[in-house]
């Protein structure tokens, strides 16, 4: 049976901090893909900075191009609004039967977990949680949590409004850099 990690975000815009941690997902946990699931609007953040959904579903394709086992999925684009992680995973498991799937969730995440749409329906899957600053985990199994992950201190929040081209080379895989550049996304530069 095949097993994918689902990696769920906004991707606004994608940057090398999700990329290190679905490295580090397949490195550690032997899955054998991570799908990166691009949802057009979080229902537990309202921004008003979102990139348009085209513009960071080219971004998410141009940043995962390179790495082998890493893919984008936009199944959330096709679906009514506002997204679900809960939906989303029941119309994924009936249309793959033969997929096992679990969930690369942030620490800040998984410990707001409870207040999810049918969290006990989420519950059942696999979640592999990586660090996020300020959150501190309990109750959760040394399975979950992934080993040797390094804290990346990269927001998509501070490469919207950074102004330092080089120091935003250093946080954006450099598809995505160029993507930005080449249609003025970045802010005021």
């Amino acid at each position: 049976m095949k097993r994918v990690a689902l990696f769920f975000g906004s991707f606004n815009p994608i940057h090398s901090g999700h990329i290190h941690i679905a490295q580090q997902v397949l490195k550690q946990h032997k899955v054998d893909e991570v799908q990166f699931v691009l949802s057009p609007q979080n229902p537990h953040k309202k921004t008003t900075s979102l990139l348009s959904e085209t513009h960071r579903w080219n971004m998410l394709q141009l940043a995962l191009k390179e790495h082998q086992n890493l893919t984008p999925n936009d199944i959330e684009l096709h679906m009514p609004t506002p997204s679900y992680t809960a939906t989303t995973l029941k119309k994924l498991v009936a249309e793959n039967p033969d997929v096992r799937y679990a969930l690369v969730l942030g620490a800040d995440s998984e410990a707001s977990l409870s207040s999810w749409k049918n969290t006990n329906y989420l519950m059942q899957f696999p979640r592999l949680i990586y660090p996020r600053k300020g959150t501190v985990l309990v109750n959760t199994t040394s399975e979950m949590v992934l080993q040797n992950v390094s804290l990346q201190d990269i927001s998509a929040t501070q490469i919207r409004t950074e102004k330092d081209l080089d120091v935003l080379k250093t946080w954006l895989p450099e598809a995505v850099f160029d993507y930005m550049q080449a249609h003025k996304l970045f802010s005021d530069i």
